[in-house]
């Protein structure tokens, strides 16, 4: 028997212990590309992590964009203005050109099957490269879109959080994407170099 859901207007940390607002989704997908990048460069023989951390990330960045939509339309709505649901993602869409991609993953991982989404015939791919005067040797994980066209993993994310911070500045979030002021960041590099005083 299938349970009925119920959307109760109440404080969403009864559920995530942490994440309530767009802000802390904003850090989550920011603490998940930060994985990702911390298993590329120490554990580039470990093949399933790097997947797993990709999927992890573009499940934070389509759940951003859920956030982000809930709560800029209650904004505008509450200010009397006409928004939808639509216009947001559609905006969202065109300031963060990865959400696509991330967003495929993402319902594919969550559904168990393809689901491609904006993300037409693009693929996601995990290859071992051997050494190069350039780098050593491991696996790298590729997104691949229609054309043919390829990126790494590690650039498209970089540029996923980037454009992400820039787009929660376009839709008036007055918090920072400064990710040097966020507690978490702080005490990482603490504890690689030391406090400074």
């Amino acid at each position: 028997m299938a349970t009925r859901k119920r959307s109760v207007d109440g404080d969403p940390r009864k559920h995530t212990a942490i994440i309530g607002d767009v802000e802390t989704m904003w850090q989550k997908l920011v603490w998940d590309i930060h994985q990702f990048d911390q298993i590329q460069r120490s554990n580039p023989d470990l093949r399933e992590p790097l997947g797993f951390a990709a999927i992890n990330v573009c499940i934070a960045a389509a759940s951003l964009a859920d956030w982000t939509v809930a709560s800029y339309v209650r904004r505008q709505r509450a200010e009397g203005k006409r928004t939808t649901d639509a216009d947001v993602r559609t905006h969202i869409h065109h300031h963060v050109p990865q959400q696509a991609m991330c967003e495929a993953i993402a319902n594919t991982a969550k559904h168990a099957c393809l689901r491609e989404g904006l993300w037409l015939d693009g693929e996601a791919r995990i290859e071992w490269e051997d050494a190069s005067e350039y780098n050593p040797s491991g696996f790298i994980l590729r997104h691949v879109d229609s054309s043919g066209t390829q990126s790494i993993a590690l650039n498209a994310f970089n540029t996923l959080q980037c454009n992400w911070g820039g787009e929660l500045q376009n839709l008036d979030f007055l918090f920072s994407s400064n990710i040097g002021e966020f507690e978490w960041w702080q005490r990482h590099f603490e504890s690689i170099f030391g406090r400074r005083d």
